[in-house]
């Protein structure tokens, strides 16, 4: 028993003489239960608890919500591995043993922290959800950063006079959550409308693609004020994607026309008969195409584009597909003879909804570069 208490008190003098071992960050004092812990152990077996103790530290949170005590422990680990071999066992039992004690303080200001940032922390648990730091680095960097600030004067108990920091926090946290939700939920949808005003979609396809911009800003707007609705911002965000996607291909389609159509010498239209994806449409003479043509010009072909998916969308809804102007215009085609021949095989009068864009691409694509639709299908 004695002999037992006399190592316990002799790793404790190590410990006071060793105190310069890790920054004095800390006031931590090292009790006869820490060291008791480590003191029946072999010396490798020593610096493995240490070792696990510490990771068990990591996968708790210790790292952001007590840092400083983490830290510490971390090089407490660090020196008892370079000394395993090279120092006493005194040494390598009063180093775990000051780790030890370290993160016990560590998983007490834990506590603190959770109670003192419950609603900042909410906020960053459902930043991470979103991804914030992928697809708003630089506001979530900054959000987070202060808010590890925060922490750490709570933690070297420094934290008088910070709740209108706080305040000021949780406004900046709470207006980055509804950013990624926006984000999340819109990010491909203004993708897709920035590409199609690089291709000139604005004075090519202005009645499509200003919609695209309308649905997005819509969606925006709503997401602004019910950002906690997952369902909401699901809806919205496909709505938007699918004027996006319609902008974009109709924007392609004037260019495509405006390539195909008759020019004169005078830059005016011949007249003619346009045949396109199994519709007829007549072309008045004199329609002018310059470039950029003026702005009638630009809407009447537009029109001519939209009147051939009127015609489509038309056939689709009585054979009970979805919408399917978010497609190339081919591709409306190839999906409307299909399902019409499935509706004509089965007897059916209306085909089962057509699958999501995801699960279609080797149904559409059979079809894709057949441009007219089969005799009969117009009058299903």
């Amino acid at each position: 028993m004695h002999s037992w208490m006399n190592r316990i008190y002799s790793v404790l003098f190590v410990v006071i003489l060793a105190g310069c071992v890790v920054p004095p960050s800390t006031n931590v004092k090292v009790s006869e239960a820490n060291i008791a812990k480590y003191d029946g152990l072999a010396e490798l077996a020593v610096v493995a608890t240490l070792e696990k103790n510490v990771e068990d530290g990591r996968k708790i949170g210790m790292p952001f919500l007590a840092p400083n005590y983490f830290r510490e422990a971390q090089q407490i680990l660090r020196e008892s591995q370079g000394a395993l071999g090279n120092k006493p066992k005194e040494v390598l039992v009063s180093n775990a043993a000051k780790g030890d004690a370290i993160l016990e303080k560590g998983r007490a200001v834990m506590d603190i922290v959770r109670y003192r940032f419950s609603r900042e922390l909410e906020y960053k648990k459902q930043l991470d959800e979103l991804d914030a730091a992928k697809l708003l680095p630089k506001e979530y960097d900054k959000v987070i950063g202060e808010l590890s600030g925060l922490i750490q004067k709570v933690e070297r108990e420094q934290a008088a006079n910070i709740e209108e920091q706080k305040e000021a926090l949780q406004k900046s946290m709470q207006g980055l959550v509804v950013k990624a939700v926006q984000e999340n939920a819109l990010r491909e949808s203004e993708t897709i409308n920035a590409e199609t005003k690089a291709m000139h979609g604005e004075w090519q396809a202005p009645l499509t693609y200003s919609e695209a911009l309308r649905v997005y800003q819509s969606a925006k707007d709503k997401i602004a004020t019910a950002h906690q609705d997952k369902e909401l911002a699901k809806r919205l965000g496909a709505e938007a994607l699918f004027a996006a996607h319609h902008a974009q291909q109709v924007n392609k389609r004037v260019a495509l026309l405006r390539t195909q159509l008759r020019i004169g010498s005078s830059g005016s239209l011949s007249s003619g008969v346009m045949i396109s994806a199994g519709t007829t449409t007549q072309v008045q003479a004199g329609t002018q195409i310059g470039s950029p043509p003026a702005a009638m010009d630009k809407v009447s072909v537009e029109m001519i584009i939209l009147q051939e998916e009127n015609r489509l969308l038309d056939i689709s809804k009585a054979l009970g597909i979805r919408d399917l102007r978010d497609l190339p215009l081919d591709k409306q085609v190839a999906e409307i003879k299909r399902v019409a021949e499935s509706v004509r095989q089965t007897g059916n009068s209306v085909a089962a909804p057509v699958q999501e864009p995801e699960a279609r691409p080797k149904a559409v694509s059979e079809g894709a570069g057949q441009t007219n639709v089969e005799p009969g299908v117009r009058d299903q």
